[in-house]
């Protein structure tokens, strides 16, 4: 099943969508109203809000509601993290985003005034439908399901230092930058385990990402249980699970403006957005 969430021009509501028939189906209420039930059973009639309606006039907006917790793990793939000259660590690491930083399917990129560096990141992200975490041990059956990311940060804000050597903020907290879409496709669509799937990214039409979701150090089961440890998870929390070998800071090829950067996850999706012009009139730090 996959579920969106639409603009109609007067207001924003979630969906069932068949992509095959370009037809949405509304949903009743927000996000947190419906979705920890149709997370407890996939299988279950969802609430449905009235008819359905034509695709076309739709705009598809990013999956998550204004006020959810997003939240970022890095050095996640074993490949990503040599290639950044970096040390495996022995556990998980995450961090928080803003919601500042999403936008959704097709929007334009933001090149930050900050920067001369913005790389691109592709990543699977799970959807919380859950009222909460229950039970750690099985993490997964708190998700709703999955969806697309292009967790985009600035490496050379990134890697300036800081008190710990590395500001995360800078890089990864920069406004419209982060793309995520254009759908959510449920849990049962993959099985109980972790997910194994393709995952690539291109520029331009260019091959930059390419890998497995099986090649992540830890699965999203235990990069759940590692972030509601810390700070609780509930429905419509979002989590990005880390990018793959193949990012621009290993080979010094950073996004440029007007360049079209496209993540594709196999059985979900290809989200799509376009690098937007560095403002003018603002010289970015040497």
């Amino acid at each position: 099943m996959k579920i969106g969430r639409c603009h109609d021009g007067k207001a924003a509501f979630w969906a069932v969508l068949d992509t095959s028939a370009a037809i949405a189906r509304p949903l009743t209420g927000t996000f947190s109203e419906w979705a920890p039930a149709l997370t407890a059973d996939l299988s279950a009639e969802p609430p449905w809000a009235g008819p359905e309606r034509p695709l076309k006039g739709l705009r598809l907006l990013a999956p998550v509601e204004p006020g959810a917790k997003i939240v970022a793990a890095g050095a996640t793939y074993a490949k990503h993290v040599d290639g950044l000259g970096l040390q495996m660590p022995t556990q998980p690491a995450a961090f928080l985003k803003p919601y500042e930083s999403i936008i959704g399917p097709d929007d334009e990129i933001a090149y930050p005034a900050l920067t001369t560096q913005l790389d691109y990141e592709a990543e699977l992200v799970a959807v919380v439908g859950a009222e909460r975490i229950g039970s750690r041990s099985a993490a997964l059956d708190s998700v709703l399901g999955y969806t697309v990311g292009n967790d985009v940060s600035a490496r050379d804000l990134q890697f300036g230092g800081g008190v710990t050597g590395m500001d995360m903020f800078s890089a990864k907290a920069l406004d419209r930058t982060t793309g995520i879409g254009p759908w959510i496709v449920t849990r049962d669509e993959f099985g109980d385990d972790h997910p194994d799937l393709e995952i690539g990214l291109t520029v331009d039409g260019e091959p930059r990402q390419k890998d497995r979701t099986s090649s992540m150090v830890w699965g999203v089961g235990e990069l759940l249980d590692y972030v509601d440890a810390r700070s609780s998870l509930h429905s419509g929390d979002i989590l990005f699970t880390g990018t793959t070998a193949g990012v621009a800071h290993e080979t010094g090829r950073y996004l440029e403006p007007g360049q079209t950067v496209r993540v594709t996850i196999e059985r979900i999706g290809a989200l799509t957005n376009t690098v937007g012009p560095r403002p003018t009139g603002e010289r970015a730090p040497s």
